[in-house]
């Protein structure tokens, strides 16, 4: 089962980072997965999601993987690697 590490938002979209433990021969190792999605309201006035996007919505998807993609690719330093 994945769960979720990070969400980050940016407008509404969104990059939600799951990790999964993952058996090797060597022992379980996580493995992360990022979801791009967009929220929106449907006619009921309730949240949905689609990985859809206008135009004006790919500048944030894109800040939203870049983020992700910093998240998971730059550690600090006093991080242990995995």
């Amino acid at each position: 089962m994945s769960n979720l590490e990070k969400r980050i938002q940016v407008g509404a979209c969104s990059a939600s980072i799951f990790v999964q433990e993952v058996a090797t021969k060597d022992g379980p190792v996580p493995m992360r997965n990022v979801v791009l999605q967009r929220a929106y309201r449907d006619n009921d006035g309730k949240y949905q999601h689609t990985n859809s996007y206008s135009i004006s919505d790919v500048p944030k998807a894109i800040l939203a993987l870049q983020k992700a993609y910093e998240y998971l690719a730059v550690k600090p330093e006093s991080e242990p690697d995995n």
